[in-house]
């Protein structure tokens, strides 16, 4: 089964557009199967009214200048980044006009099908670097979301896959396993186990440790028996939180074993959405993070 067959690109005519490009080139030639692939921008004017005067004295659509643009950055950074030959996917520039970028992406990916939908994340770069938390906040997302740090690496065989025994992250071990067969790369599995707040003040952290990481191994035993058998063989890593979040603790452990890529389930154990709880994916998407993550519907 391949990984993604249809991915769309979040544009925004800045530097980052190059940084996109190329990671799309990437992930044509790192993922087998990829058959289409859209590139957007989302025109959205701060004062609408003000702009309204200036866009009457352009002698083309606005739409038509900028698709034109972005067509030439793709063919610069896209079709023939290093000299190579051009990917074999079919490709489409789409310029939509609303006061939401996070809405039009969605909408545009609902309406395309689109399976994967890519957004940069601004580190130094000029911009928010928020898109990715609003698209994941879009109540209609049904693709996957992939956050693309300015300085991603352009490799991913090294995964790692936060757990917590939920359906969602069953969802997000088979996303990760597409990836690691597709790029011959190696997966892990990681669970981060913690001790209620509300019990410190009565039970000796170190002896109550022991028994919360055992009663994790249970769960996960538990856990494994139910996945499909090509998932079976995945270890996994039980990381203690100490004094930190499960986003904390995940971001350090792919940090210190040099993670190409961390896939993570919305949702959590209680299946309730992510994005009402402040969750682990939100937390990792805020982070200055310079792996990619990421986020399985």
């Amino acid at each position: 089964m391949v990984a993604y067959k249809s991915i769309l690109f979040g544009l925004d005519l800045t530097d980052m557009d190059q940084v996109m490009l190329r990671y799309a080139r990437f992930l044509c030639e790192a993922l087998p199967g990829v058959e289409e692939v859209y590139f957007q921008h989302n025109i959205r004017f701060d004062y609408p009214e003000e702009a309204e005067s200036l866009l009457e004295e352009l002698e083309r659509p606005l739409s038509e200048l900028i698709g034109e643009e972005i067509e030439e950055n793709i063919d610069a950074h896209f079709l023939q980044q290093n000299g190579g030959t051009m990917p074999d996917v079919d490709w489409e520039v789409i310029v939509t006009e609303g006061s939401s970028t996070a809405q039009e992406i969605v909408k545009t990916a609902s309406a395309q099908g689109v399976e994967l939908i890519v957004v940069g994340k601004k580190l130094s770069y000029q911009g928010s670097g928020q898109v990715a938390e609003k698209v994941l906040r879009q109540a209609s997302l049904k693709s996957d979301l992939l956050a693309v740090p300015e300085t991603a690496p352009h490799h991913m065989e090294r995964i790692v896959v936060p757990i917590d025994f939920s359906p969602s992250s069953r969802r997000a071990l088979l996303a990760g396993k597409r990836i690691e067969n597709a790029v011959g790369g190696v997966l892990t599995s990681q669970h981060v186990y913690t001790i209620p707040m509300h019990y410190f003040p009565f039970i000796p952290v170190q002896g109550f440790r022991k028994s919360m990481k055992e009663e994790a191994e249970d769960q996960y035993k538990r856990f494994r028996r139910g996945l499909p058998e090509p998932l079976q063989g995945i270890s996994c890593i039980f990381t203690y939180s100490e004094d930190r979040t499960t986003a904390q603790a995940v971001y350090d452990f792919a940090i210190q074993k040099s993670k190409d890529l961390v896939v993570i389930g919305s949702k959590g154990r209680s299946n309730i959405p992510a994005i009402l709880l402040g969750s682990t994916a939100i937390q990792l998407l805020n982070f200055e993070f310079h792996i990619p993550v990421l986020i399985v519907r």
